[in-house]
């Protein structure tokens, strides 16, 4: 039998893993950035994502996600900013053309794929309000101070691996091969995709101004 800590942890691992598997800009970039580059390119990805959400989660355990609660015009501010950036990433992947066999390719270092990871991670604020109540049970357990520290690192643990699974798969060869095949459609599919997560965040800032 688990102990109740024990099943917190449990029950936090698994609620962020569904966040984390739901479709999302994360998702969307490891996927495309491995089956388009290296496996090591999608592994600087995989790191740079999982740097944001090391900074969301201190920005939660500090007890930030209270400041934006109180701060809405600083969540709005944030939430335009990650919402143009993740349009005009959609924009880009709309631009997609297939390369011409004599068409050079040059290879990107892997410092801008960590930053893409980044960035893209960092493009949604309201990660730190979702990371706030699934990390609420144990930033609420006054018996244990140092729990949401070692949970945290666990979910940076999993978020890790779970981003590698991803990639790995995404970059098997029969899987790259078959994309070959639909890439126009998947980045078009994609690029769709971005603008709508953008778009849904200048909605929600639009929704607050109207409501308030």
């Amino acid at each position: 039998m688990l102990s109740q800590t024990q099943s917190m942890i449990v029950s936090i691992v698994l609620l962020n893993l569904l966040g984390q598997l739901s479709p999302g800009p994360d998702m969307l970039i490891i996927s495309k950035t491995a089956l388009n580059h290296s496996r090591r390119a999608a592994f600087c990805v995989a790191l740079g994502i999982t740097t944001g959400v090391a900074f969301w989660l201190t920005l939660t355990i500090e007890g930030y996600s209270a400041i934006l609660h109180q701060l809405p015009w600083l969540q709005n501010t944030l939430m335009l900013a990650g919402g143009s950036y993740l349009i005009y990433c959609g924009w880009q992947m709309l631009q997609t053309v297939i390369p011409k066999n004599n068409v050079t390719v040059q290879p990107l270092q892997e410092k801008h794929f960590f930053w893409k990871g980044l960035i893209t991670n960092l493009s949604n604020p309201k990660i730190v309000l979702y990371l706030g109540s699934v990390m609420s049970m144990a930033m609420a357990d006054v018996h244990k101070p140092t729990l949401k520290y070692e949970i945290m690192i666990i979910l940076l643990v999993q978020v890790l691996l779970t981003l590698c699974l991803m990639l790995w798969l995404f970059s098997l060869p029969v899987v790259k091969r078959n994309y070959l095949n639909w890439c126009l459609i998947i980045d078009r599919i994609g690029g769709f995709a971005f603008i709508g997560f953008g778009g849904w965040l200048y909605l929600q800032v639009f929704s607050s101004w109207l409501h308030h």
